[in-house]
């Protein structure tokens, strides 16, 4: 009986050094295995929100893209009327370009 308690004794003193060592309680398996299981559906869900967040910006370049062309469209007819208009006062001024 006495050497059981020396055994029991010896490990209290080994689990005592390791948790002053680690700093705290020193997680067991089962724990360890839903930390795994947690940062693995974490990372599932951070996929699943990347992969969201990627097709919103996708749509938004397409979008931002389509009102780039607007604008050019409307600059090049804005500045082929400003061409004629001051061909205009050219020719109304009498000035020879």
């Amino acid at each position: 009986m006495d050497h059981t308690a020396d055994q029991f004794q010896d490990q209290d003193q080994d689990q005592d050094q390791e948790h002053e060592v680690y700093g705290g309680d020193i997680p067991d398996e089962a724990e360890m295995d839903a930390d795994i299981e947690m940062s693995r559906s974490e990372m599932e869900a951070d996929e699943n929100t990347s992969s969201k967040d990627l097709e919103d910006m996708k749509k938004r370049l397409k979008e931002i893209e389509e009102e780039a062309g607007a604008l050019r469209e409307m600059q090049a007819k804005v500045e082929k009327e400003m061409g004629s208009v001051q061909g205009k006062l050219v020719s109304f001024s009498g000035i020879r370009v």
